[in-house]
């Protein structure tokens, strides 16, 4: 149930923009995870790829997102266009998801990648600075967990969708690809109708911004840390090729 004066600002106790923004993670993770345990299997038993393909892919897209991510934060505070970069990121990816369900070769599942994780490179940012601009210090903590766990929600849906769908629907991965394009939709819709604006005084109001020594040490950990990701499709990606 919605409550506030004038505007409703709260659903369920949290922030509109916090709530909604849970709601949009829940959506894309819901649609990312129908194509991303399937995609390694995809590659090596439908387009016949090598798992170096494999990992040319997971790597150029992994890489893109980070980059992107600094540079997407950068523009999001010089513009204050938060909302804005948000609904390009998000629909960026969902462009992605047909494009992946018509591919006949690895190098259109590469292009098709390249153009998910340039989504999520240009979403991430701009879209934790609307959670934290639009909660209190106090409840960030909140608001943060919140958001977490309605992302871990879809990671949760999604696979069991995609099981469903190949349930009846025996080995037709291209139909689970093409169908995860609909909740991705809608997280755009959520985004354009439901998620409010803040200007750049109103969050100054709420946070400062100083970034400590300690923390700049933790990013630096961080950032070392980062440097031994590898992606899961490597592990998810045995299926052999077909013969003949």
């Amino acid at each position: 149930m919605d409550r506030g004066e004038g505007e409703k600002k709260y659903v369920f106790g949290l922030n509109r923009n916090v709530f909604y923004t849970g709601v949009v993670s829940m959506l894309m993770d819901i649609s990312s995870e129908m194509v991303y345990p399937l995609l390694p299997l995809f590659l090596t038993t439908v387009l016949g790829a090598t798992k170096t393909a494999v990992g040319i892919i997971e790597g150029i897209a992994e890489t893109t997102a980070s980059i992107l991510k600094i540079f997407s934060g950068w523009l999001s505070d010089k513009l204050g266009k938060r909302k804005l970069l948000m609904g390009a990121g998000y629909g960026i990816s969902a462009v992605s998801r047909p494009l992946i369900a018509i591919a006949t070769a690895w190098s259109h599942v590469l292009g098709a990648r390249f153009i998910d994780r340039v989504g999520k490179g240009t979403r991430t940012a701009p879209r934790d600075a609307i959670i934290a601009d639009s909660t209190e210090r106090e409840k960030l903590g909140l608001a943060f967990g919140f958001h977490r766990s309605m992302d871990t929600v879809g990671a949760i849906i999604g696979p069991g969708i995609a099981f469903l769908i190949l349930l009846f629907f025996v080995g037709n991965l291209r139909l689970v690809f093409l169908l995860s394009t609909i909740p991705a939709l809608i997280s755009v819709l959520v985004i354009i109708f439901f998620i409010g604006k803040r200007t750049k005084d109103e969050a100054a109001r709420l946070r400062a911004l100083d970034i400590r020594t300690s923390q700049r040490r933790y990013l630096v950990v961080v950032g070392i840390f980062s440097l031994g990701y590898f992606a899961d499709a490597f592990v998810i990606s045995g299926g052999r090729r077909p013969e003949g």
